[in-house]
């Protein structure tokens, strides 16, 4: 790769960065629909359009059809778990960690530094993977589409267990009596938040979203993922995204969004997930080098 293209590469990235430090500083979530269509003015600039449509479509389409069966999980199953979580955190820690976080931490007339860190972290939650994913595209396709299928998977696996599972998160517990009063510091946080310009399209207004989808959690699954890749990409210096990973993890407890619980198993699926994806991958290339080893002698005419 030339000097040149090295700088394109970089700046188109460093777009992508801005835009998305724009978008969330202006309450405006950055969905992966959103962020293909930004990404896809910056590939049209550096003459990469083909490539990225034909490697990313397949990619949103397959993610954008599990939102949509997310949001039929309500009619599916009736039966909402709340006491499973409940008990398991209670039994881990003698009570529940959100409850326990916010009596230590949260002031609603004073906010911390932290509680906009947390929100920050809770926000990323589509930004960082697709972030990371559009770096493996542009400098390692190959692990980008085991990035992709493994992303796929993962929220394809959540999606059962939604189903299976429905299981009600910690403030809507706390609303309908079942725990002690939760903070909404999400709301709080982001009324400091620059205003939005305006309403930026999205296929998301059309989509019902599913809020019993709290076991196992996705908001700590799809980090965890991203930190496997990383891992794997660049050894021990990927370590340095761990903080990332456990303040998500946090984020979301202290925030009423998750029990301790829910993110155990998000970590656990993404992990089961990665070394799946990576076993697949291995099978893939053992057959093709055996394909490609073989030698067909046809008899003479």
């Amino acid at each position: 790769m030339s000097k040149h293209s090295k700088w394109l590469l970089g700046l188109t990235f460093l777009y992508m960065c801005g835009v998305s430090a724009y978008m969330l500083s202006h309450r405006m979530w950055f969905s992966p629909d959103q962020f293909f269509l930004v990404a896809l003015l910056g590939m049209i600039f550096i003459g990469r359009a083909k490539m990225f449509i034909v490697d990313w479509l397949p990619f949103l389409l397959s993610y954008f059809s599990y939102e949509f069966l997310r949001g039929l999980v309500p009619f599916v199953s009736n039966h909402v778990h709340i006491w499973t979580m409940i008990r398991f955190d209670t039994w881990m820690f003698g009570a529940i960690p959100t409850i326990v976080l916010q009596r230590l931490f949260y002031t609603p007339s004073n906010l911390h530094w932290y509680d906009y860190v947390a929100v920050i972290l809770y926000i990323c939650h589509f930004v960082t993977p697709m972030i990371v994913g559009f770096y493996f595209w542009l400098t390692d396709r190959k692990l980008f589409k085991e990035f992709s299928w493994a992303f796929v998977t993962l929220s394809y696996c959540a999606l059962a267990i939604y189903i299976l599972f429905p299981a009600m998160p910690p403030w809507m517990a706390s609303g309908k009596g079942y725990l002690p009063p939760i903070q909404e510091v999400t709301g709080v946080v982001m009324s400091h938040f620059l205003p939005a310009p305006g309403a930026v399209p999205t296929i998301y207004a059309i989509m019902d979203g599913n809020p019993v989808a709290a076991m196992p959690s996705l908001h700590f699954a799809l980090p965890m993922l991203v930190f496997l890749f990383l891992l794997k990409k660049f050894k021990w210096k990927g370590v340095l995204f761990a903080p990332y990973v456990f303040g998500v993890g946090f984020a979301v407890i202290y925030l009423g969004e998750h029990y301790f619980m829910d993110v155990l198993a998000g970590g656990v699926l993404a992990c089961l997930v990665f070394l799946g994806v990576q076993r697949r991958t291995a099978i893939g290339a053992l057959a093709s080098k055996f394909w490609k080893r073989r030698v067909v002698v046809l008899p003479a005419v």
